[in-house]
């Protein structure tokens, strides 16, 4: 993403002799109504866009051929804008609609509006600093869920690393007389350097995703046959789980080959993981806080009641010890919990209003500039987006991933476009569902006899509320954690409707 506005965009802001002539022609066409012919159209948007108005309501048509380019100025011109509140402050000011055409805004703005914010100081005049000298300054745009900023989300500057293989499609034959199981899995990328959050660079301070579903592309774990990792109970028991598979598949008269297709986690299933919180150790080194604002994160830390326990994680170094690094990466030092509920701790506490105004920055930059584009967008729980051949004999070992250290052998086998799990396992998924019904819920120890009643779940009518756990929730779970009767047959019947389903 590029920076806020370049020197030569901002000009006639700050003090071009060729403002009022550019505004006299602007007004002109303007009048007409059509901002495709303006002289300098990227003035006029710089202009509209700190004034508070929305690229896509600027009237550019995608045909201009300096589209692009003038989008490229717009969307920074808007964020600057709503984070200095230029908009309230030039209708104080009395502009009124009429000044709000390009050439007349872009006076008073300059000749106004600049010099009150400048003497004004704080964040709003170094912003205004960084945009006259073509720098990149942090900010933090107001987002909340009834008033979503577009440009949240996309501040960030990414680069794909070599060492992924290309995404290929499956080959369905290989698969025939196999079995094929699922669990869980975040959707972070793998091999991709992060070097921009909320325009801030990172420089030095850059980082590098340790993967999701793209590890089993990963050409170093293909050619050491590791399919994926996890913490060693976790990798021990889906190894077993495959072996089972395996018995299971040869008693149908099938090949004995085992496949392995994660279905994702929402956005945030990605916390227990070292990304996230190597993203906010670089901002924090790449911005410089001061100890205050640390000790506050820090003390919000120690504080927090994780899976029910009060003040689980009050033996925290801090954020201003060194150690702190090691106890949130490692778990050296932490006396209990692990290092991976403590990085969910940090990054709960780092990515709230507070902490995003105290850093400069919004964490869904962050979050976004580490997802899995193939799967970032589409809806959680997707079965198939990557699949790999389990290789359970091979034993797990211990692997290199940060977070989760033993790998769990397979190679990878190719890619689809993925379905949600229940349409993807769906024979299986509809068998284990009902038995899955009217299971206790969070609130059933406070339930009425209405309650029981009304939210009484049959197959086809799931009435939300706590009452009774989430079937779907539950049946996902067997699937991804049970022993037995988990894997499904690939015959042909099967192979045929997985390509309908999957568009191949």
């Amino acid at each position: 993403m590029a920076g806020l506005l370049d020197e030569e965009d901002l000009g006639p802001f700050f003090g071009n002799p060729n403002i009022k002539r550019q505004g006299v022609k602007a007004r002109a066409l303007a009048a007409k109504r059509d901002v495709n012919t303006l002289p300098d159209p990227k003035t006029f948007a710089a202009i509209q866009g700190l004034l508070g108005t929305r690229p896509d309501q600027m009237g550019f048509s995608v045909l201009n051929p300096e589209y692009e380019s003038i989008m490229n100025v717009a969307n920074p011109a808007f964020a600057a804008g709503t984070a200095l509140g230029v908009a309230p402050m030039v209708q104080a000011l009395g502009a009124g609609k009429a000044a709000m055409a390009a050439g007349r805004a872009g006076e008073r703005f300059a000749e106004k509006v600049v010099p009150q914010i400048m003497e004004r100081g704080g964040i709003g005049a170094d912003i205004l600093q960084g945009l006259a000298q073509g720098t990149r300054s942090n900010i933090y745009l107001p987002n909340t869920p009834s008033n979503r900023n577009p440009l949240v989300g996309t501040r960030y500057e990414t680069q794909q690393l070599p060492g992924i293989v290309a995404r290929r499609p499956v080959n369905y034959d290989e698969m025939r007389g196999g079995s094929i199981m699922t669990y869980p899995t975040d959707i972070l990328s793998r091999n991709t350097l992060v070097t921009s959050v909320s325009d801030i660079p990172l420089g030095n301070n850059a980082f590098v995703t340790p993967g999701g579903l793209m590890y089993m592309m990963d050409e170093k774990n293909i050619a050491r046959k590791i399919g994926y990792a996890s913490n060693q109970a976790a990798a021990t028991s889906q190894n077993n789980r495959a072996l089972q598979a395996i018995e299971e598949n040869l008693k149908m008269g099938g090949t004995g080959r085992i496949f392995m297709a994660p279905h994702t986690m929402p956005p945030g299933g990605e916390n227990f993981s070292t990304g996230p919180t190597l993203g906010l150790l670089s901002l924090i080194d790449a911005t410089n806080p001061s100890p205050k604002f640390l000790n506050q994160i820090s003390d919000q830390m120690r504080s927090m009641t994780v899976k029910g326990k009060p003040g689980k994680y009050k033996d925290f170094v801090g954020l201003n010890d060194p150690a702190s690094r090691l106890q949130l990466l490692t778990g050296e030092g932490l006396p209990v919990g692990s290092a991976g509920d403590l990085r969910k701790v940090f990054v709960d506490k780092m990515s709230n209003v507070g902490a995003e105004q105290g850093l400069g920055f919004n964490y869904p930059d962050l979050q976004n500039a580490m997802l899995d584009p193939n799967v970032m967008y589409k809806q959680p729980f997707l079965m198939g987006d990557s699949i790999f051949e389990a290789l359970p004999n091979l034993g797990i070992s211990r692997g290199t991933h940060g977070a989760y250290g033993y790998d769990i052998p397979g190679v990878f086998l190719g890619n689809t476009r993925g379905a949600p799990i229940s349409e993807f396992m769906q024979p299986l998924y509809n068998k284990i569902l009902p038995t899955q019904m009217n299971k206790p819920g969070s609130d059933i120890k406070r339930a009425s006899l209405e309650d029981l009643f009304v939210n009484y779940q049959f197959p086809g009518d799931i009435p939300a509320g706590r009452t009774y756990a989430d079937p779907n929730q539950l049946t996902r779970g067997v699937l991804s954690t049970a022993g037995k009767g988990i894997s499904m047959f690939m015959d042909d019947k099967e192979i045929a409707r997985l390509k309908r389903l999957l568009g191949d």
